[in-house]
């Protein structure tokens, strides 16, 4: 059976300065810890978990995710940006009339909702087909 990959890429609804400084300060947390992560030898570098990175302010599955991606890039030897991506675990979409809101644990042990942006009809019907 073949696995289907769903991305959607939306921009946040009315980002101001303040949110849009704390998303590259957190950018370059994430990618601060990916590069962490290739100095680490590959065979303990899968062992790894969030756990790991505990004292790090970003939550553990944006965290996990990271570290699935730094194993997956075997020839990169630097990241110049690692962004923060989420698969599909550990999120909740949820609207209000026209507008979009994903509900995630950004910072650990603490869950905030951030507005979207949709602006094209089939992105509407995906977030309605996967609405938690």
């Amino acid at each position: 059976m073949a696995n289907l990959t769903l991305t959607l890429k939306l921009p946040f609804y009315r980002l101001n300065q303040v949110k849009a400084v704390e998303f590259e300060r957190l950018t370059s947390i994430n990618t601060q810890v990916a590069n962490d992560l290739l100095q680490v030898e590959i065979k303990e570098r899968k062992k790894l978990t969030s756990a790991a990175f505990r004292h790090i302010e970003i939550g553990s599955m944006w965290i996990n995710q990271t570290i699935r991606n730094a194993n997956a890039k075997t020839k990169v030897k630097h990241f110049k940006r690692m962004w923060l991506e989420v698969n599909n675990q550990g999120f909740e979409i949820s609207n209000s009339g026209d507008l979009y809101t994903v509900s995630f644990s950004l910072y650990r042990g603490k869950k905030g909702r951030i507005p979207l942006s949709i602006h094209q009809a089939s992105h509407t019907k995906v977030l309605d087909l996967h609405h938690f």
